[in-house]
């Protein structure tokens, strides 16, 4: 994608033509004042630079930026709600997992960099401005600012690098979205798409009733050759559960990801078992067949009562798509309880 002529660009078009004409006419001086004065207030209504809170430090946004580099796919929805999805130039950190659906920009042919993390070379190579995703695993913020590029790390994945002080909730997911609107100067967009989602959701937690007073456990598999795993009580699946009347039984872990085993899930003994899928590209046949070869879980209620719960993973993010992820709770609670 082509940024050469940005916005701030543009603005600046004319202020070159001023100060050619009033070379000729011999009044170099004064168009070099004019010139000076009218750069410095299309950097004050441009409104920057902006300060956000990038996982509890504050981080400067110099210009807006044109280009972002993107690490998993909850970076594009967030952007995508925020009204950036356009200056995405390239992908990575996705596993091979599917684009979130209802995307107002097609993404498909967006160069992935790296289908796992990126290093520090492949991240400079995108060519972006800045970095908007998970975290980094195989780079470092002061190895990207060497090279002029900004990190921005997705606020309900901030544990990744230190432990969470708050859980991420719906509400945490939608100030994230008004901050990606300040940093890309879309605030407006932000705000609508903030609103609808909100009107969403209040629908969705009225209708939230089938479900009511039961226990559940949110599993998954990260590849099929890692163990089992759960969503503990920082993390929006948490929050999905509440919302949809069920309590989790791994709320007490101060954690969003958690390693488990089948032994403390059967002393757990979940009534609905939710199993996130898609991770890896797997679809929910498999990912409960490989649920399904635990030794014991034939003897967990929801196994006995046929009460799983199939939700892709990407809907159980913290990002814009948990909306459908508590849809789809919502939805298969009620159908287990017909």
């Amino acid at each position: 994608m082509d940024h050469t002529i940005t916005r701030r660009n543009v603005a600046r078009l004319p202020l070159i033509s001023l100060a050619t004409a009033a070379l000729l006419l011999g009044v170099a001086g004064c168009a070099t004042s004019s010139a000076s004065e009218t750069d410095d207030e299309s950097a004050t209504s441009a409104g920057y630079p902006v300060s956000i809170d990038n996982c509890g430090a504050d981080l400067s946004i110099e210009s807006e930026p044109q280009s972002v580099l993107t690490i998993g796919t909850s970076a594009l929805s967030l952007l995508d709600a925020a009204g950036a999805a356009d200056r995405i130039v390239a992908r990575s950190g996705e596993f091979g997992a599917a684009l979130p659906e209802g995307m107002s920009v097609d993404l498909s042919g967006v160069e992935i960099v790296d289908p796992s993390d990126p290093t520090t070379e492949k991240i400079v190579g995108a060519n972006a401005d800045v970095v908007v995703g998970y975290g980094l695993f195989n780079s470092t913020d002061e190895d990207l600012a060497a090279s002029g590029i900004t990190n921005i790390v997705i606020d309900g994945e901030c544990s990744h690098d230190a432990a969470l002080t708050d859980s991420t909730d719906f509400e945490a997911i939608f100030a994230d979205i008004e901050r990606f609107g300040t940093v890309f100067d879309t605030s407006d967009v932000a705000a609508e798409n903030v609103a609808a989602l909100q009107a969403e959701l209040d629908e969705l937690e009225a209708d939230a009733s089938a479900a009511a007073d039961k226990s559940a456990a949110v599993i998954y598999y990260f590849s099929p050759a890692s163990s089992l795993s759960a969503r503990g009580g920082q993390g929006i699946a948490n929050d999905i559960l509440a919302r949809a009347g069920m309590s989790n039984v791994y709320a007490a872990e101060p954690s969003v990801y958690l390693e488990t085993n089948i032994e403390t899930l059967l002393d757990a003994d979940p009534e609905v078992i939710v199993i996130a899928y898609g991770l890896y590209g797997e679809d929910f046949d498999t990912a409960k067949a490989l649920f399904s070869a635990e030794p014991g879980t034939s003897d967990l209620t929801a196994v006995k009562n046929g009460a799983i719960i199939g939700v892709l993973a990407s809907d159980l993010a913290p990002d814009p798509d948990a909306i459908r992820g508590l849809r789809t709770v919502i939805d298969s609670a009620a159908t287990l309880s017909e």
